[in-house]
């Protein structure tokens, strides 16, 4: 026994000295290297602004300002992994945590849990100027409750999504530290799987500070303490491969449940489901414009906005066209979509809709996607949760 934990102490001493053998040795290699190592950052942010107001309800709360701090931690991207690093001017990517003040106590202080990218527009040797988008989970909400938080009849639910999106400009104090200031819009929504769901829309400033670091470099003094890895890295510039433009074929379906505005707080959820077919042409890397055809069914229609005693599919069904446009990102696109309703039995939902979301590919042609589907513009309808397959067809060269 003791025969064996003596020569498995050796083979760690042994594995653990190649090991360093083998990181001096790629040290050694990455002297030269500008983009050694990893460039991380720390955000802290403080947020200030007003409500976009869209109710007549907690005024004593919307008609003052709110509060909010945000703190993150992103990474650097360089280009030494993926050629859209290089397409988005070397964008950073995190995570976050926000928390926002508001004065009474009908609404609460929610707080979310986000992932964000912010990436130049310009980036000068000290200046920029950038944008900033951010989704992710919020809790903490006082949710509507007709007898414990009767005059909250903004949101029905305590967990809702977040979403923040911003522009603004920083300023290199230092390879170390950053100074930034952003002007930034957040929406917090459940989508209408809970009503009421009129949501809440904040605009403000947010003036923030920025903390780079290379963690490698505690390592690398150990080993070679002349060496000094860059905090902040040097950018890898390749040429860019010609784009193939093709155009494609993208079929999306899904399913989901929403709740009514006639029935609030304990309403039924009904079931509803949707089917689109978009024609797209990819135009660069990162884009792509198409446009559709959508179908949707919503059992809800059988009681708003008149009751429907045994209706048929087509009642409550409906359909509408859109214009459609695609960012990628990696695995990741933003979809938005303007449509057009074509069914006269849903003239209640207005005349325009909209669909916002993400779509994760698992292939390059194969993906999930969730999205919000509106009414009346921009008010929450339901929430798209589906599966989506896309054909490509590449444009004869010429």
């Amino acid at each position: 026994m003791k025969r064996k934990v003596v020569l498995l102490i050796i083979n760690i001493l042994i594995v653990g000295l190649l090991s360093a053998q083998d990181y001096q040795q790629r040290l050694r290699e990455s002297r030269n290297r500008l983009d050694y190592g990893f460039s991380n950052i720390v955000d802290a942010k403080y947020h200030h602004g007003r409500f976009l107001k869209n109710s007549g309800s907690l005024n004593d709360i919307m008609d003052n300002p709110y509060d909010a701090i945000d703190i993150r931690v992103g990474f650097q991207a360089n280009g030494k992994y993926q050629k859209y690093d290089q397409l988005y001017n070397f964008p950073v990517y995190g995570v976050g945590f926000y928390h926002v003040y508001f004065k009474g106590g009908e609404l609460g202080n929610p707080q979310a849990l986000y992932m964000f990218m912010r990436a130049p527009i310009i980036r000068g040797k000290r200046f920029s100027w950038n944008w900033e988008l951010a989704a992710g989970l919020s809790y903490g909400f006082y949710k509507y409750d007709p007898t414990v938080n009767p005059n909250q009849q903004v949101i029905g639910s305590d967990h809702n999504v977040y979403f923040n999106a911003a522009t603004g400009v920083s300023y290199s104090l230092s390879d170390r530290f950053d100074i930034t200031l952003d002007f930034d819009l957040t929406h917090f929504s459940n989508g209408s799987t809970r009503t009421p769901n009129i949501g809440v829309n904040l605009a403000g400033l947010a003036l923030g500070a920025r903390y780079s670091f290379n963690p490698v470099r505690n390592y690398t003094k150990k080993v070679d303490s002349a060496y000094q890895p860059p905090i902040k890295p040097v950018f890898i510039r390749r040429e860019m491969e010609k784009y193939p433009r093709h155009t494609e074929l993208i079929f999306f379906g899904s399913l989901g449940g929403k709740t009514t505005t006639t029935q609030i707080y304990d309403g039924p959820t009904y079931f509803v489901s949707s089917f689109s077919l978009d024609y797209a042409w990819a135009y660069h890397h990162i884009g792509k414009v198409g446009i559709g055809f959508d179908g949707f069914y919503e059992s809800a229609l059988r009681d708003y906005p008149t009751k429907i005693e045994n209706p048929s599919f087509s009642d409550l069904s409906y359909y509408g066209w859109h214009i459609s446009h695609y960012l990628r990102v990696y695995r990741l696109s933003l979809v938005t979509q303007v449509g057009f309703y074509v069914s006269d039995h849903v003239r209640h939902k207005g005349d325009v809709y909209l669909q916002v979301g993400g779509s994760y590919h698992i292939t390059e042609n194969l993906f999930v996607r969730a999205a919000l589907k509106t009414r009346n513009g921009a008010v929450a309808d339901f929430i798209e949760w589906g599966l989506g397959y896309q054909l490509s067809f590449a444009h004869r060269q010429r």
